[in-house]
């Protein structure tokens, strides 16, 4: 069995320059080019760093390209240019080129196994992006953290960096950082034995590759993939994963991964009982991985060597590798590989009867054990909070939250189970802050309603636009919470400034809430120091959300039952008021009539006496001839006057009732109506004109449109002529294409934007306390709607006008 040239020269290879080190003269006409583009480039800002002058972006283009071909041939000389490319961003103020910069530098010395060396410098620069808002920035650095701290076995601190760049990623559009984070995740489940979670974020991850052209992810995805098949055996499934991530390792000249393809290819035969056919593949790895400098792969393809050669029984090559993966795996800090090199080489020794040395071995395995379940004990601590009988689990009490019911009558009750909501949110997520923003009195206006944990100092703070649009018009958008860990990297930061809360927040989970597909509020979940959400944390925050928008949607369901018991009394007191006009109208011709008809009874009696007596005068018979046509014509009119007056309102009131669809005149119909009204329009001193096309013929419920009319008519003399000061009233109609358009025009006091914006909606009435009940027009939009229609209120000169459009052609089939 031949020995991999990595064993060999391993000594050697620690003591001098690396082969990519610029000392051929071959090498330095390879590079020659790379070279003279970065000497342009520090010349240039030699030159300029007097005006602070930026480098051209196109000369940086073009550099960039240059170092990406030159570090797949010599990457340690690409990585002193990427340095100091680094350098002269930083000099010129371009922080988002070098954070950009320092993220290549660290995947250069990441596959080489030096990655720690660049720790410091990443967390730095995540604390610079974040200071000056670059997104994606940061979710780079905090997905270079995640792979240090998951190489050296603190799988706690990189769920928590890769975590936190998923959702970075997902805000700053990066796919590759995304992509790249969720196969990290996958790893550290992997490690812990979640085979099913694992695979999950790695179909994540696939689903999102879908959408780019990334040789290099590509490759990386399906070795992990390849991986979760090997641990559960299915040993066909990781073999073609791993051929594929093969191909596209191959494809784009990735050759670290095109190493550890051909390892783990080696580890499938080997799980087989095919050793003999596992060497040739890892002997490659290895050589591959030597020639790359990659410690971390071949820390991992010589333990795998040692157990190809032990299946064929050679102790001292087994021995040799084992001490040479044990190496590499102290070099660069990996205590996983580490324990595992620790544990074959207490075994071997043990096997050669060295019981002092096996014992040594043993136990650094298990101290390095010991110091990576040290570093996942807050986890474990977590799930331990979960038995502790003295306070209720958060699950217990969302679901208790969940079970819950609110007497939710008024805005008095839905504010009490805000308030007491917050409260319970606080107590479940363990918050500093929460706040409440709802729309409940003008749409589009989000008014801070609770705000508990902060300075109580915050009523009259809202979310709108123009302040807010950007923010408003994203969470609309995304409709899923928004997660930062870290509030300076808000998109929308700007727009929060002078907000209560946001000066001492450092972490914030911002939920939208939806009734009926429309934003109603907004739900923040606040932390005063920064705070790295989990998944059972952001689990939990949706949950929340769920129930606040139960809440809402319940109260809007109240508040609908009472906006229809309170239209059918509105309905019912309109119809009295009516009944009370008309008749109080009828009664004057009445009058009139009883008393002629008692007039012209009298002179049908003088009339009798006289021809019963001895004479007759002719005068006399005159007289009571004309008094008797007089009276009889004047009981016959007043009786006319009544008898319209009465079928008018029964003609009126009979089609409110019903919902009858008829063919009817338009011109004929208002009159009808207006006539109705006329003892309130007469009472009130207003005026009404019509002005309607008589050609005018619809289909429809006229009941309804009898409601509308009556409406808007007694609204106007309720609100635009005040202390019953008299005014004119028009109203129009004509034909606009297939549509109607219905113009009730007024010359009153009209009305103000704000009142405008909301005049339609139920409740809402700028005589509260006067009799007025602020359903008006919310009925008259509604009969509006159900007939087809709109309602809008164009600009006029003086007053208000309100234009109901209705359709020509009925909207049932029915006339």
């Amino acid at each position: 069995m031949s020995t991999p040239q990595s064993f060999d020269s391993a000594r050697q290879r620690c003591n001098t320059p690396d082969k990519a080190a610029m000392t051929a003269r071959g090498q330095a006409v390879i590079l020659a080019a790379g070279l003279d583009a970065l000497a342009r480039v520090e010349a240039a800002h030699k030159a300029r760093s007097a005006d602070q002058v930026p480098v051209p972006c196109s000369a940086l283009e073009d550099l960039l390209k240059r170092l990406a071909q030159m570090a797949k041939r010599h990457p340690l000389c690409a990585q002193r240019r990427y340095a100091t490319l680094e350098q002269a961003m930083r000099s010129q103020g371009r922080l988002a080129e070098a954070i950009d910069t320092l993220y290549i530098r660290f995947n250069l010395l990441e596959h080489r196994g030096r990655a720690q060396e660049l720790r410091g410098s990443l967390s730095q620069a995540q604390q610079q992006a974040a200071s000056a808002g670059l997104q994606a920035q940061a979710a780079r650095m905090f997905e270079a953290l995640g792979r240090i701290a998951y190489q050296v076995g603190d799988y706690l601190e990189a769920t928590e960096k890769w975590s936190r760049a998923v959702d970075l990623a997902q805000l700053a559009g990066e796919l590759r950082v995304g992509v790249a984070a969720r196969i990290g995740l996958g790893q550290i489940h992997y490690a812990v034995g979640a085979w099913d979670s694992g695979r999950r974020f790695h179909r994540d991850a696939a689903n999102l590759l879908a959408n780019l052209d990334d040789s290099y992810l590509e490759a990386k995805l399906a070795l992990n993939l390849g991986v979760g098949n090997l641990e559960n055996s299915q040993l066909e499934e990781a073999e073609r994963q791993f051929k594929e991530g093969l191909a596209a390792a191959r494809r784009g000249q990735h050759q670290e991964f095109e190493a550890e393809a051909l390892w783990q290819m080696a580890r499938v035969l080997l799980a087989r009982g095919q050793a003999d056919l596992a060497t040739q593949p890892c002997r490659m790895a290895l050589d591959l991985a030597s020639s790359l400098g990659h410690s971390w792969l071949e820390s991992v393809a010589s333990q795998t060597w040692t157990e190809i050669a032990l299946e064929r029984n050679d102790q001292g090559e087994a021995l040799k590798s084992a001490q040479f993966a044990l190496e590499r795996a102290q070099r660069i800090q990996s205590r996983a590989q580490e324990s595992r090199s620790h544990q074959q080489l207490a075994q071997l020794y043990q096997a050669q009867g060295d019981l002092n040395l096996a014992l040594k071995h043993l136990w650094r395995h298990v101290k390095v054990q010991a110091e990576i379940e040290r570093l996942n004990l807050p986890e474990r601590l977590a799930k331990l909070a979960h038995y502790d009988i003295s306070r209720k689990p958060p699950e217990i009490m969302l679901l208790e939250l969940s079970n819950q019911q609110w007497p939710l009558n008024n805005a008095d009750d839905i504010g009490k189970a805000c308030m007491e909501l917050t409260e319970k949110a606080r107590q479940i997520l363990s918050l500093d802050g929460v706040s409440f923003w709802w729309a409940n009195e003008l749409p589009g206006v989000y008014a801070l309603q609770q705000h508990a944990g902060l300075d109580e100092q915050s009523r009259g703070f809202s979310l709108s636009s123009p302040d807010q649009a950007s923010y408003l018009e994203m969470l609309t958008q995304r409709g899923v919470p928004l997660v930062l860990a870290d509030l300076r990297l808000h998109p929308c930061l700007n727009e929060f400034l002078g907000l209560p809360g946001i000066e001492q927040a450092s972490s914030q989970i911002e939920i939208p809430l939806f009734v009926q597909q429309q934003l109603r509020a907004v739900l923040w979940l606040t932390q005063t120091g920064q705070r790295a959400w989990t998944r059972e944390d952001q689990l939990q925050a949706s949950h929340l959300g769920k129930v606040f928008e139960r809440v809402l949607l319940s109260a809007d369901l109240a508040l609908a039952q009472q906006t229809q018991a309170s239209m059918e009394q509105e309905k019912a007191d309109a119809l009295g008021r009516l009944v009370a006009g008309v008749a109080h109208e009828v009664n004057t011709p009445i009058g009139v009539a009883v008393t002629a008809a008692s007039s012209v009874s009298d002179n049908a009696q003088r009339l009798v006496d006289i021809l019963a007596g001895d004479r007759i005068s002719r005068n006399e018979l005159q007289q009571l001839s004309v008094r008797l046509k007089t009276g009889s014509e004047l009981v016959e009119r007043n009786l006319e006057r009544a008898a319209a007056l009465i079928g008018n309102f029964k003609k009126v009131t009979v089609d409110q009732a019903s919902e009858a669809v008829s063919e009817f005149n338009l011109a004929d119909y208002l009159s009808s109506v207006l006539s109705v009204l006329s003892p309130a329009l007469r009472k009130a001193a207003v005026e009404v004109s019509l002005d309607v096309n008589t050609e005018i013929e619809l289909c429809m419920a006229s009941g309804l449109l009898t409601q509308v009319l009556s409406n808007l008519v007694m609204n106007a003399i309720n609100h635009a002529f005040p202390e019953r000061r008299g005014g004119k009233i028009l109203i129009s109609a004509r034909l606009h294409g297939r549509q109607v358009l219905l113009d009730v025009t007024d010359d009153g006091v009209g009305a103000s934007a704000a009142v405008r914006a909301r005049m339609f909606e139920p409740f809402f009435t700028t005589k509260r306390g006067k009799g007025g009940s602020g359903l008006g027009l919310y009925i008259v939009q509604s009969i509006v709607q159900r007939l087809g229609g709109s309602i809008e209120l164009p600009e006029v000169e003086q007053g208000l006008c309100v234009r109901v459009r209705l359709p020509l052609e009925p909207v049932s089939a029915e006339c």
